[in-house]
């Protein structure tokens, strides 16, 4: 295994205009991005509990995914034209993406999930029902194929390539940690946090999947990985099993009777452990 430091990941952020005016600046641009993306899909969502909408539930999840696509786009763009760089680097250093990569570790993920759900359907199945609607799951999962990739895309690049980068040039370990305290604080807003009832078990599990990124960008010199892995993880709930109190409404074919935050760890370690044992095998 090769030592963390240096790491030529971290240093990708060199190739540019690495000053942290910049960084401050182009981070503030893409968060009044995404909230300005977000103001359709807040309407969307608002009108859908007051049942006073009559669109339909997939056109609602397009609508609450157009704010990644904003940000995204306004990241990519500062990236290239601020800082000077690009934005291939926030994945890997040379710029050159293995896209097989990133495909190979979402379905290694992909398999990963499915046998850990099997598992838990064989031990606990009164958990589960049946909530297959062929005419909300199929225009969702075109919306899903669609949108989730910008969502998790995103969301690696701010936290992990973009954050991560830029603050571990100052310092590695700070890079590292920084930006999954904040992924977990962004998740914080989610529906599931309030009905899972304890913050504190919610942030345990949305900043131990940050960590869990973060050291597998660093360790693996690029974010390829990570972003099959982020995208596998959310197709997944947003299209095969989900549970009540979503933050994103979802036509899952299977639905979990109730949100259960120490169950869902659980098996979010579970998964991990059986994709870190088969990824040197399977993932090239």
């Amino acid at each position: 295994m090769l030592p963390l430091q240096p790491n030529s990941f971290i240093d990708a952020s060199k190739q540019g205009d690495n000053r942290l005016g910049l960084y401050v600046a182009v981070f503030l641009l893409v968060v009044i991005a995404n909230v300005v993306g977000s103001i359709p899909g807040a309407w969307a969502m608002v009108e859908l509990r007051s049942n006073e909408l009559s669109l339909p539930i997939y056109l609602v999840m397009a609508l609450v995914f157009l704010s990644f696509v904003v940000a995204l786009g306004t990241l990519w763009f500062c990236v290239q034209y601020i800082h000077k760089r690009s934005p291939f680097t926030m994945i890997v250093p040379s710029g050159q993406v293995n896209w097989k990569r990133v495909v190979a570790s979402g379905g290694l993920w992909l398999g990963c999930s499915v046998a850990v759900e099997l598992v838990t359907y064989l031990l606990f199945p009164d958990k589960y029902r049946l909530s297959l609607n062929w005419s909300e799951f199929l225009p969702s999962l075109i919306v899903g194929l669609l949108f989730i990739p910008f969502q998790t895309s995103f969301e690696e690049l701010f936290f992990r390539g973009y954050l991560m980068q830029g603050i571990g040039s100052w310092n590695f370990w700070v890079g590292v940690t920084i930006p999954a305290i904040l992924f977990g604080l962004a998740h914080s807003f989610n529906d599931e946090v309030e009905a899972a009832g304890s913050l504190g078990i919610a942030m345990i599990y949305y900043i131990g999947v940050g960590v869990f990124f973060g050291l597998l960008t660093v360790y693996d010199r690029s974010l390829e990985l990570p972003l099959g892995v982020h995208a596998a993880n959310n197709l997944y709930a947003f299209l095969v099993v989900g549970y009540p109190s979503s933050s994103i409404p979802t036509a899952t074919i299977w639905m979990m009777n109730e949100l259960n935050f120490p169950l869902m760890i659980g098996q979010w370690l579970l998964t991990l452990g059986l994709y870190l044992l088969l990824r040197k095998r399977l993932v090239k």
